[in-house]
């Protein structure tokens, strides 16, 4: 039996769309954000402040809400 370990998720609703934050397993500061169940990328907290990955198509008012959701 494979037993992981619980990540951290968080939801928030912006307009129609569900965002779904989780924990990387492994790595504290690193996020995986899907919106609507579509993958969507990677966010990282480096230095205090909030940062997308190359390859992310997280649009920047999304983006915004989610770093605000994060610090709160």
């Amino acid at each position: 039996m494979n037993i992981k370990a619980a990540t951290e998720q968080r939801k928030l609703k912006v307009g129609n769309e569900v965002i779904t934050i989780d924990g990387v397993k492994g790595d504290a500061l690193l996020f995986r954000v899907t919106i609507d169940k579509v993958f969507k990328g990677y966010i990282q907290k480096r230095d205090g402040e909030y940062y997308r990955l190359d390859g992310s198509d997280i649009h920047n008012l999304i983006f915004a809400r989610i770093c605000h959701v994060m610090d709160h």
